[in-house]
C-alpha cells in the first residue's frame, strides 16, 4: 500500500471518529455547532457479529488482538471478516484502536482490504474504516469508500459491530 494513501487514510479516519465522539445520537453526527447542521446516516450496509482469537500484551499499555467475524453487506451479502489490531489505553477508560483486515464473500471468490481506527473502551466503541478492492462482483462498492461504525464487545470477548457508509 503507497505510505502517502495509507496516511491519509487514517488521518480522515481519525478525523471521522473524532467527529462521532462529538455526535448527537447513534446514527447522527453534529458538523456545525454554530449552525446546528447534522447528518443522518440511515441503515447500516455492514452488520456483523465475531470474536477476538488471539491476546497477546504487546506492553503494560498495548494489546494485540486478531479477530475473526460473520456479516452480512448491503442486507444479502453475506461475508467473513479476519483481522488485527491494536488496543491502545489512554487511561480514563480510553482505548485507541488502529487495525487491518479482509473482508471476504462465503464462497471466497472476492475479497477486499480495510484499515481502521477506532476509540472507545473496552465494551464500547466507534471508528472508521478505509476499502480498497479490485473486485469486479458483490464486493466492487467497497473500492474507495469510508465507512464509520460503532461497535459493542462483551467480557469474552465477543463483539457486534454496524457500518455505515460515509458519502
Amino acid at each position: 500500500m503507497n505510505t502517502k494513501r495509507f496516511t491519509i487514510s487514517i488521518t480522515a479516519g481519525i478525523a471521522v471518529v473524532l467527529l462521532l465522539i462529538g455526535g448527537t445520537g447513534t446514527n447522527t453526527i453534529l458538523f456545525d455547532t454554530a449552525h446546528a447542521q447534522t447528518v443522518t446516516l440511515g441503515e447500516p450496509y455492514f452488520v456483523e457479529k465475531g470474536k477476538s482469537t488471539v491476546q497477546k500484551e504487546i506492553s503494560p499499555n498495548i494489546t494485540y488482538y486478531t479477530f475473526t467475524a460473520n456479516g452480512t453487506m448491503n442486507g444479502n451479502i453475506e461475508v467473513t471478516d479476519t483481522g488485527e489490531f491494536l488496543s491502545i489505553s489512554k487511561g480514563d477508560n480510553l482505548i485507541i484502536e488502529p487495525g487491518q483486515g479482509v473482508i471476504a464473500t462465503k464462497d471466497g471468490s472476492e475479497t477486499a482490504i480495510y484499515t481502521s481506527i477506532d476509540v472507545g473502551n473496552s465494551t464500547n466503541y466507534q471508528g472508521a474504516s478505509v476499502y480498497s478492492t479490485n473486485s469486479t462482483g458483490k464486493l466492487s462498492f467497497l473500492n474507495n469508500i469510508m465507512g464509520i461504525y460503532k461497535g459493542e464487545a462483551d467480557e469474552n470477548e465477543n463483539f457486534v459491530l454496524k457500518e455505515w457508509h460515509w458519502k
